[in-house]
């Protein structure tokens, strides 16, 4: 059983920042269930990933243009995401290489270290493994990361459709942390594919449940971006969620426990309706159906 277990620290998708500092395994070489999505865990996103014309951006900039990063073809602003392509280098295959000005540029230019890490986090959640994708950015080529979970493979061939943007936001969304802590999570979601679908043994005793996370980071204007515990409780959440006279989750909505009543109708109550093999299906936020959420487990308190 594949498992993406990750030891990092995870910042919070909110102007906050914090530290990030990694640690994977404990001794020797990992295995690969180790590796998975385990490099410098951590971003911050004080909007969604889908930016219209006029757009603010947190350094007072203003687009000129939009930007959606749900989109892996956009000449614009740069985004080659298709197997073949060149860099005006002649290096060949997938990249992001933001001329000079685009919204692209600017957006990366606010923080370039937490935006790569944000693409990066892209990348690994959308692409299929072993696909390589470059950033050419301000004149230095570097390696931006690799596909992992395949979650969005229509990100190299054009914009993601829903589907695949809800499994990539649920993806990203379960690795956050308000707080900076290293910690680790096992993540496990009906995505349909080899990395996520297989269900957590729940006489795990390292693991305790956490709670599911879901949403579309992609939809224009501000994300809609939800997390709910699995006992109902925020303090349950301390890396995602902050508590005090105003509960902070960042970006994300807070929406109480994932269990929903036996009996609420379709739309009557938000959580999850259903659980199968170690992980939550079919959840509902303010009306709407979410069919593919994330389902986190951190390592137990010992």
């Amino acid at each position: 059983m594949l498992r993406a277990i990750i030891a990092s620290t995870i910042c919070a998708l909110a102007p906050a920042g914090c530290a990030l500092d990694a640690a994977i395994g404990e001794g020797g070489d990992p295995g690969l269930e180790e590796t998975l999505f385990s490099a410098d865990n951590g971003i911050r996103l004080d909007n969604g990933l889908n930016l219209g014309n006029g757009s603010i951006l947190p350094n007072g900039v203003a687009l000129a243009n939009g930007l959606n990063l749900g989109n892996g073809v956009d000449l614009a602003n740069g985004v080659k995401l298709p197997n073949g392509v060149k860099l005006p280098n002649g290096i060949t295959g997938p990249y992001y290489a933001p001329p000079a000005g685009s919204a692209l540029e600017q957006w990366i230019d606010v923080d370039p270290a937490m935006r790569k890490r944000i693409l990066r986090y892209l990348v690994e959640c959308a692409l299929p493994a072993g696909v390589e994708v470059q950033l050419l950015y301000r004149g230095q080529l570097e390696t931006l990361g690799h596909g992992i979970g395949g979650l969005g493979p229509g990100l190299q061939s054009g914009l993601m459709d829903e589907v695949e943007q809800q499994k990539v936001s649920a993806c990203m969304l379960a690795r956050v942390n308000m707080r900076g802590q290293v910690v680790q999570i096992d993540m496990a979601g009906p995505m349909q594919d080899d990395l996520f679908s297989l269900p957590i043994d729940p006489t795990d005793v390292a693991l305790a449940l956490e709670g599911a996370f879901f949403g579309n980071l992609f939809t224009p204007g501000y994300p809609q971006a939800y997390v709910c515990s699995a006992d109902g409780s925020a303090e349950t959440l301390e890396r995602s969620c902050l508590p005090g006279s105003t509960l902070s989750c960042g970006v994300m909505t807070f929406i109480g426990t994932c269990a929903r009543p036996l009996k609420a109708s379709k739309l009557s109550a938000d959580g999850c309706s259903a659980w199968l093999g170690g992980y939550y299906l079919g959840c509902f936020a303010d009306t709407l159906v979410w069919e593919y959420s994330m389902t986190t487990y951190v390592a137990a308190a010992q």
